[in-house]
C-alpha cells in the first residue's frame, strides 16, 4: 500500500506480509516454469532416443525370430541331406549390382504346393556380415529338360525395397536367381548343401 503524508507527497510503502509471501511464490513459480521450458528440449531428445532405441530393439528382436525359425528349419534340411528335385537346403552368396552389396545367402525350397508349381522358398540373408534376417517368399516353379525354372514376388518394407521380383533357374545342383525390387537388383548363387 502506498500513503501519503504532509503537503510533500512522498510514497512510502507499508509492509503487508501476505502479499509479500504471495508475491514470493509467485516469483518461485514462474523461475520453476522457466527452468521446466529449458528442460523441455533434453526430455523430448531423451523421449526420441527412448523411441529410436525402442524400434531398433523390436526390429532386432523381430528378425532374430524370424532367424530362429529359418535355424530350426535349416538343421532340419540339412539333416535329411539332399533331396530329389529342387526341395531342400541351399547355400551361396547374394550380390546387389545396384550398390556392390553383398553377403551369405541359404535358402530351404519346400515341396510343391499346389498343381500349378508353387513352393515356398525360406531364405536367410546376411547384410555386411554383422545383420541377418529371413524371410518366406512364394515362386512358382516349372519343370522342363532337367531344369527347373522359378518366379516370384515377395512384399518386403517400403524402407527395404518394396516389392522383390525374382527369376531363376535350378539345375543339378546350381542355384541361380536375379532379384530387383524399387531400391535394388542383383543376383543370388546357391549350391546344394551336401
Amino acid at each position: 500500500m502506498v500513503g501519503v503524508t504532509g503537503s510533500n507527497p512522498v510514497p512510502r510503502t507499508i509492509f503487508d506480509e501476505a502479499s509479500f509471501k504471495s508475491s514470493i511464490a509467485s516469483e518461485d513459480e514462474s523461475i520453476q516454469l522457466e527452468s521446466e521450458e529449458e528442460a523441455l528440449p533434453e526430455t523430448r531428445n531423451d523421449s526420441l532416443r527412448m523411441i529410436r532405441l525402442s524400434l531398433t530393439l523390436l526390429v532386432a528382436c523381430l528378425l532374430s525370430s524370424c532367424s530362429t525359425a529359418f535355424k530350426c528349419e535349416w538343421k532340419t534340411a540339412t539333416a535329411l541331406g539332399p533331396q530329389s528335385g529342387i526341395e531342400g537346403a541351399w547355400q551361396g552368396t547374394w550380390l546387389s549390382s545396384a550398390n556392390g552389396h553383398h553377403g551369405n545367402l541359404r535358402c530351404i525350397v519346400g515341396p510343391k504346393k499346389n498343381v500349378q508349381g508353387d513352393r515356398e522358398f525360406h531364405y536367410h540373408a546376411t547384410w555386411a556380415g554383422l545383420v541377418g534376417g529371413a524371410y518366406r517368399a512364394t515362386h512358382r516353379v516349372n519343370v522342363s529338360k532337367g531344369a527347373s525354372t522359378f518366379t516370384g514376388e515377395h512384399q518386403m518394407p517400403r524402407w527395404a525395397g518394396g516389392r522383390y521380383v525374382y527369376g531363376g533357374t535350378i539345375q543339378g545342383d546350381a542355384f541361380n536367381a536375379c532379384y530387383e525390387c524399387s531400391k535394388d537388383k542383383g543376383t543370388f548363387q546357391m549350391q546344394r548343401v551336401r
